[in-house]
């Protein structure tokens, strides 16, 4: 069990050939070294010559060769970087593999996928989003031009996202949304045009480094164009202004440290709880969770609704409570199955 988790089985049989093979080379080397060296030469004199040999260190001879002990030390020498090669070569392969094979593994995983996100970019930016979303339980693909060290188990696909056969790898025709943090604007763009060609309903936030770029992506057709930047200074404002208020809104969000988390429910057509009031629902009553904001289809946004605030098709509730209760409350609104609503956060 310990050499299975030390070595890949891929990995063990050549390197096993190559010892098998280098002991053979150490014992007939010393035999053939002792067989022409004639009485002058003894056992640990003929090892010795044929550990020299092989590793080709340079040193000089025990004895005095003559022309067949000088064949003996050609053929082991021969011999001994053959089998260098060979554990080279199979080394090698050996990476090849595991990197294709691992490829395979994460593009049948995204075809397996069902709701899940694509990330476009592995740089810091993705890498913080792959860790959220983790944190989350959330089922995601990053999309990266090349492989890169610190990926891990990432599920990565090495492609150019703005490749709309990549995308299509990504399960892009079943994912909940994507978000694309490319090095440029430009990459950007070309990414949601490619995207936005294959789902018109993706949900999709593209990030941006000049302010003149917001409006190319929104009309590329991003949902959502962020600047770090300017994100960033905003939070450390607010952060500045009202920390408490900050330090609890990102809790309740992320669900860390608090029992309640903050979450956005769609209430679909033929829920039980289209056209009911919020009075007359179990939201509040059987539920226990509070609704902070609703967002009607129209547009309109409600902010602390009333007890007679009828809830309509196709709006988006703002709800605070356990994790449980939204499980529960994401049946009712028809935006999960009864199965598949178990939340990780919980």
């Amino acid at each position: 069990m310990r050499n299975e988790l030390l070595l890949p089985a891929t990995m063990r049989r050549p390197l096993g050939v190559a010892s098998a093979l280098l002991v053979l080379l150490l014992a007939a080397g010393t035999i053939l070294f002792r067989l022409v060296g004639g009485e002058g030469w003894t056992w640990f004199d003929a090892f010795y010559m044929t550990v020299i040999s092989v590793t080709t260190v340079g040193y000089g001879e025990v004895h005095p060769l003559g022309p067949a002990g000088r064949i003996v030390a050609i053929g082991v020498i021969l011999w001994g970087i053959g089998i260098a090669v060979y554990v080279s070569g199979s080394l090698a392969e050996v990476l090849v593999e595991g990197r294709l094979l691992k490829r395979r593994r994460v593009l049948r995983r995204a075809r397996r996928m069902r709701d899940h996100y694509i990330i476009c970019g592995y740089g810091r930016v993705g890498r913080a989003i792959c860790h959220e979303l983790r944190s989350q339980g959330a089922p995601y693909v990053v999309i990266a031009l090349e492989e890169s060290e610190d990926a891990g188990d990432e599920p990565l696909i090495v492609g150019d996202a703005t490749d709309d056969d990549v995308l299509r790898q990504a399960g892009i025709e079943r994912a909940r949304g994507l978000i694309t943090v490319l090095g440029s604007d430009a990459e950007n763009i070309y990414t949601v045009l490619a995207a936005r060609s294959l789902r018109p309903d993706l949900f999709i936030v593209a990030r941006c480094s000049e302010d003149r770029s917001a409006a190319k992506l929104t009309k590329a057709g991003a949902n959502r164009v962020i600047n770090p930047y300017e994100r960033s200074g905003l939070v450390m404002a607010r952060v500045l202004l009202r920390p408490r208020v900050v330090d609890f809104l990102e809790e309740v969000a992320r669900g860390a440290g608090l029992e309640v988390v903050l979450e956005e429910v769609t209430v679909t057509e033929g829920s039980p709880l289209a056209g009911v009031s919020l009075r007359d629902s179990p939201i509040r009553r059987d539920l226990d969770i509070i609704v902070t904001a609703i967002f009607r289809p129209d547009g309109e946004k409600v902010f602390n609704p009333r007890p007679e605030e009828v809830i309509q098709p196709g709006s988006v509730l703002i709800v605070i409570g356990r994790p449980a209760s939204l499980d529960r409350l994401l049946v009712l609104a028809g935006g999960a199955e009864e199965g598949d609503a178990g939340r990780s956060d919980a």
